[in-house]
């Protein structure tokens, strides 16, 4: 699993991520298959959307996390970050999913998704309307209404 790589399990040891249950990942993958798919990623052209290339702000994180801001995820407290639809996620600050994207997602050559989080006094409450796809390289998305 992923969130047992070295770099998730530093986060987590540490107290900037919680791992999240496999269920939560399931849950956000069933709303995320009710939208327009391609062969292996959201079919982005059948709406609008937004985008931010990491690789074209210079790999900077503070530039995600405005772009973030822009499409109202700082609105959240939480992110959650979803590797698969049948492995555990993680939750952790906004800032942290967007700024430190690449490293919570390192190695990896496939889409992530991440939808905004907040915690009440029940736990976390995902809002997977207000979601962002990863490519896996340098690309995010989120559709824009």
């Amino acid at each position: 699993m992923y969130t047992e790589s070295e770099n998730i399990s530093d986060w987590l040891e540490g107290g900037r991520a919680v791992s999240m249950p496999v269920e939560s990942s399931r849950m956000f993958d069933e709303y995320l298959c009710t939208l327009p798919w391609g062969p292996s990623r959201l079919a982005w052209s059948k709406g609008p959307y937004s985008s931010f290339n990491y690789e074209q702000h210079g790999w900077s994180g503070e530039s995600a996390v405005e772009w973030a801001r822009a499409h109202r995820f700082m609105d959240f407290d939480k992110a959650f970050v979803m590797y698969s639809a049948s492995e555990p996620g993680i939750l952790c600050s906004s800032r942290d999913a967007f700024y430190e994207l690449d490293y919570l997602t390192m190695g990896r050559v496939h889409p992530a998704y991440i939808c905004a989080a907040n915690e009440d006094e029940n736990g976390p409450v995902l809002s997977f309307e207000r979601f962002a796809e990863w490519d896996g390289f340098a690309v995010l998305r989120t559709p824009v209404s």
